[in-house]
């Protein structure tokens, strides 16, 4: 796998990894072999392990003395806290966002949300999740604040795997419906309102979080699912 020259060869396993653990396509508690990835990425172990201690410190791993390395399984007090970052932040952008008007940036967000509406019709999780990303990257443009979504992305990591796995349930038709409620607000500069949708729309994932760790059921780790299974879900 060609790597881009001007990083490190770690972070490139790093970004590599962490691309495909939260994309789902290294699933929680699978095994990663260190020589199977450096012949994948085309690296010496050395930078393979420095990606995989990076990815330990962050809970997207875990280093186990029988199995080895396994991809971590779906923490509930990690989404939590995931959940609770990305919404303090994403609230103040939008309200930050209300209060803006650039032409162009608002027709971006109109545009991936319409691509949002193609990838249902299409059964294209893959382009709405990427869509997605890009309409909340988009607000933070408007809002002036474009280096916040750095801090989003990476306090969101572990929310992530469960939004994938909420796109993959097939739950699209009401998410778009916010998205479209967010950008009315914020173009006719309602802020309340604005934070009003986004709070809600963000929340969706973890009032699905028990129901979707019953249809997941491996992914989670075993004890919390079944906690979770016993009182409603988003609440601690």
């Amino acid at each position: 796998m060609a790597r881009d020259t001007k990083i490190s060869a770690a972070e490139h396993c790093y970004r590599t990894l962490s691309r495909k653990i939260i994309g789902l396509e290294l699933k929680p508690n699978e095994p990663i072999g260190e020589h199977a990835l450096a012949d994948l990425l085309g690296v010496s172990r050395t930078p393979v392990r420095e990606a995989l201690s990076r990815l330990s410190a962050e809970g997207l791993v875990d280093l186990r003395s029988r199995a080895g390395v396994v991809v971590a399984p779906i923490r509930m007090d990690a989404v939590r806290t995931a959940q609770f970052v990305r919404e303090q932040l994403e609230l103040a952008i939008v309200a930050e966002a209300a209060q803006q008007s650039n032409r162009r940036i608002l027709l971006g967000i109109r545009q991936a949300i319409e691509e949002q509406e193609l990838a249902i019709v299409e059964d294209n999780p893959d382009l709405f999740f990427e869509c997605d990303e890009r309409m909340h990257a988009l607000y933070c443009s408007l809002a002036g604040r474009e280096g916040v979504w750095s801090f989003i992305s990476d306090a969101k990591k572990h929310m992530d795997r469960v939004r994938r796995l909420s796109v993959q349930a097939g739950q699209l038709d009401q998410l778009v419906q916010d998205h479209q409620g967010v950008l009315e607000a914020v173009m006719a500069r309602d802020t309340e309102k604005a934070r009003e949708i986004m709070q809600l729309h963000l929340r969706r994932v973890m009032l699905d979080l028990s129901e979707l760790g019953r249809l997941f059921a491996p992914y989670f780790e075993q004890n919390e699912a079944k906690a979770e299974g016993q009182s409603p879900a988003g609440q601690s």
